[in-house]
């Protein structure tokens, strides 16, 4: 995943992070610390840049397409996170959107007819989520 992301992207490939497997009560803790109910969402994995460990949900199948791209996900960040003194200042938003777009598009190359779809995504969505400054 690493050399197709920096196949794709004008990233540095920076040295693979730690992948570390969490239960989904401590995922939504970690990705929403202060939320005060459990969430109806499920989080499939989060980056942790300070630790440069990739968090995956205990549920994580390594064989399925959709799964993986949520490595690719977090993945993404990895490498934005170090590349940060090669690209322009950037909102959180364009980051978060580059990686459901490079998500997208990993699912599209692996066969998956409705990326948006299959993430529960629309266009619409995906925009507002590029734009927004947080």
């Amino acid at each position: 995943m690493s050399a197709w992301l920096a196949a794709r992207t004008a990233y540095r490939e920076p040295p693979i992070p730690g992948i570390l497997f969490e239960s989904q009560s401590r995922l939504q803790q970690r990705c929403f610390p202060d939320f005060p109910e459990p969430l109806a969402t499920l989080i499939k994995g989060a980056y942790a840049p300070a630790e440069k460990i990739i968090y995956l949900d205990n549920a994580f199948d390594r064989d399925d397409p959709v799964d993986r791209s949520y490595l690719l996900h977090e993945l993404t960040h990895h490498f934005q996170v170090h590349n940060l003194d090669d690209t322009n200042v950037r909102t959180p938003g364009i980051l978060e959107g580059e990686a459901y777009r490079l998500q997208l598009r990993w699912l599209r190359e692996a066969g998956v007819s409705d990326p948006l779809g299959t993430l529960g995504l629309d266009e619409k969505t995906l925009l507002i989520i590029e734009r927004c400054p947080r």
